[in-house]
């Protein structure tokens, strides 16, 4: 039986990480935007109740998104609260979109690990993190700009970490600790050198620069239909906590 508490704990430290541009409460609801890049950042965040009547809040919710031209969108969990929402958000036409796994693994066992590529951790963004990110990714210029400024936003402890392989910048990730999690975002190989333990050396850089500021647990989000970083995770030793999805109104 998972417990509820951890479920809801995870989901407050994530979305600290994470940083939309704005974010206005609605009782327990967080209500975050941020240009339409990323669902998380562009989604309703509902951990504790909002005000009643439900149904006005969610009338409040599905304005935010559209005074903003966004499409109205919740990120849901079994703990989401009032515990009726899911259905409600069903019967308006909100439709079940992606859904993405949330994986946990003690740090100690994550800096075990050997790494054969060297990895250098910053505590600020370098353009040859950026170029990295964006040859992996594949997003344009303006999705990055973004997105960098998503990963710059959070005032926790954070830390960018770029591989190299024969001098060669070959992958990157971005590491957030909050008491005792390390987030790992953005894990992500340059494709020359995809299939070379990239991956696990960028991910027990930053399991390292963690543990020592005092984190002992790591999470990390994969998309459920995400099969080669599922087995990726496995093999980490990284195990499924929850899952999570998002209902849209289109």
């Amino acid at each position: 039986m998972i417990d509820q508490s951890q479920i809801i704990e995870l989901e407050q430290v994530a979305s600290n990480a994470w940083v939309a541009e704005e974010i206005e409460r609605l009782g327990g609801w967080f209500l975050r935007a941020n240009g339409g890049v990323t669902r998380r950042a562009n989604s309703v965040l509902p951990l504790g109740p909002p005000p009643p009547p439900l149904e006005e809040s969610i009338e409040k919710a599905i304005s935010f998104y559209r005074e903003r031209g966004l499409k109205p969108r919740f990120q849901m969990t079994e703990t989401s609260k009032p515990i009726e929402l899911d259905r409600d958000l069903s019967e308006l036409g909100f439709l079940v979109g992606l859904q993405v796994e949330v994986h946990t693994a003690a740090i100690n066992h994550l800096i075990q690990k050997d790494t054969p590529i060297d990895v250098m951790t910053s505590n600020d963004i370098s353009d040859g993190w950026m170029s990295v990110y964006s040859e992996a990714s594949g997003y344009d210029s303006s999705t990055m700009e973004t997105r960098k400024n998503l990963m710059k936003r959070t005032s926790l402890p954070k830390a960018f970490a770029l591989a190299k392989i024969d001098r060669e910048l070959a992958g990157v990730g971005f590491g957030v600790v909050e008491g005792k999690w390390l987030g790992l975002f953005n894990i992500a190989s340059h494709p020359s050198f995809r299939g070379r333990g990239v991956a696990l050396s960028v991910n027990t850089a930053l399991a390292k620069w963690a543990h020592q500021i005092g984190a002992r647990s790591a999470y990390l989000q994969v998309e459920s239909e995400n099969i080669p970083a599922q087995k990726l995770y496995d093999k980490l030793g990284f195990q499924h906590l929850y899952t999570y999805w998002y209902r849209k109104l289109d």
